[in-house]
């Protein structure tokens, strides 16, 4: 029976269906987190609605549990699983805009850096994440903090319509011309409910923009951090700051340093006065505040290759208080190694009100988002980074919102009971009954799971 599905797939996607014996395999199977080194029983790259329907039925023809694959920028590797099929969406990266609607239809397996390039010549934007080569699909499923959070929520609070590939092999779509529960569901509650092929997301004419990095000595560390607090806590709704505490760059002995991003949309005369506090008696090092593009924006966090290890973890926090800020003093000083640091993003503006429709997503009253970053190459090291990851997050967790964290950034032993935590209980059974409806046999379990309730 394996022999005759495998060679029934063949015989449609040719050489795009891969096995643990084919040459490709290994090269197929990377993602982003090198400590992930799962081996998938078969990847399938779709080119297609209907190879994914295709890839679908080939599952459950062979009893596998399926993996979608979009940017692969999981930490957690969700990307690929053990003994699973693997839908393949690297290959669906077309985008088209509407201008007249303001509406940017999305592949299931395009990069952020396809939908900005795209709606930018329109002069829209979408909400997307913080770096240009972050998979659509992921960030967008799991909630999605941007630099226009600010004015325009969450990535998920502006889809508005979903065409996605269920367990039984079926298309099904979310939205006012489909099922409304079921766009609820995808605005945070994750890859659980299918494979996501296409989106359709509104956009913003987010105007002129003034954005870029502040930078000061790490020595600085709880001046800056105060200073960000007072400015997030009274700043104008549209600001978004987003500050990198101690990360170094893409090699360990790049020089530590704190780096504030700061993006203000649409009020660039008021924008030297908004951002005084960062500069006012403060010991910058650089700063690179000036107009920029939307695309521009988006790559000022440049980018982390694929191949380095990672465990992330943290919280959404209440406030950026003292003892948070004494936490993240402390985290730094015991770490040693790596490339991590402490990243906050601020959750401000429309990011603390649902969308219309509302959503899964369940973290509106927090103020930030800290997480513990750690990077590093040396396996060797791997004990020791984890374990201050998790002792950073632990002190980040003194303010925390819900004792759960961001989807988006979970580590791969992320607990049930964190998720559960990141919902709360009426939206949990909520998702779970719908889970229950797309889903039954958890075929799509390889993500912060939802079980069928």
């Amino acid at each position: 029976m394996e022999h005759f599905v495998i060679d029934r797939l063949r015989a449609s996607l040719q050489d795009r269906v891969t096995t643990p014996v084919d040459e490709a395999y290994d090269s197929e199977r990377v993602t982003f987190n090198a400590m992930v080194q799962r081996r998938p029983a078969v990847i399938v790259r779709a080119r297609s609605e209907d190879d994914v329907v295709a890839a679908v039925i080939a599952a459950a023809d062979l009893g596998l549990p399926i993996a979608v694959r979009g940017g692969g920028h999981s930490v957690a590797g969700h990307a690929m699983a053990d003994g699973a099929l693997v839908v393949d969406l690297r290959d669906m990266r077309a985008v088209s805009v509407d201008s007249a609607t303001g509406i940017v239809r999305v592949a299931g397996g395009a990069l952020w850096e396809d939908v900005d390039t795209a709606a930018w010549a329109h002069g829209l934007a979408v909400v997307g994440g913080t770096f240009s080569d972050t998979g659509v699909g992921g960030l967008a499923l799991n909630g999605g903090i941007g630099w226009l959070s600010g004015i325009a929520g969450f990535t998920c609070d502006n889809i508005i319509r979903a065409e996605i590939v269920t367990a039984d092999g079926e298309r099904a779509i979310a939205g006012a011309d489909g099922d409304p529960d079921l766009l609820w569901a995808l605005r945070g509650g994750g890859g659980n409910f299918g494979a996501v092929t296409s989106f359709e997301f509104r956009t913003i004419v987010p105007g002129t923009i003034m954005a870029g990095t502040l930078s000061y000595p790490i020595s600085a560390m709880k001046q800056i951090l105060r200073r960000i607090a007072e400015l997030a806590a009274s700043a104008p709704g549209g600001l978004e700051l987003m500050a990198d505490i101690g990360r170094a760059g893409v090699t360990p002995d790049d020089e530590r340093q704190i780096e504030v991003g700061v993006c203000l949309p649409g009020d660039t005369d008021n924008a030297a006065a908004v951002l005084r506090p960062l500069r006012a008696g403060m010991p910058v090092l650089d700063d690179t505040v000036r107009v920029m593009s939307y695309p521009e924006i988006q790559t000022m966090n440049g980018r982390i290759p694929f191949g380095l290890r990672h465990y992330w973890k943290g919280h959404f926090l209440r406030a950026l208080d003292e003892p948070v800020i004494a936490g993240i003093v402390e985290s730094l000083e015991t770490h040693r190694g790596g490339m991590g640091g402490i990243l906050l993003e601020s959750i401000r503006g429309r990011a603390n009100i649902e969308p219309e429709g509302g959503a899964a997503f369940g973290q509106r009253a927090a103020t930030w988002n800290a997480s513990a970053l750690a990077i590093w190459e040396d396996a060797t090291l791997d004990d020791a980074q984890i374990s201050w990851a998790r002792s950073a997050a632990e002190r980040l967790g003194v303010s925390s919102l819900t004792g759960a964290g961001y989807a988006n950034y979970a580590p791969v032993d992320e607990t049930t009971e964190r998720v559960r935590l990141a919902f709360g209980t009426e939206r949990f059974a909520r998702l779970a009954a719908i889970k229950a409806r797309y889903d039954p046999g958890n075929q799509f379990r390889f993500n912060l799971n939802i079980a069928p309730g």
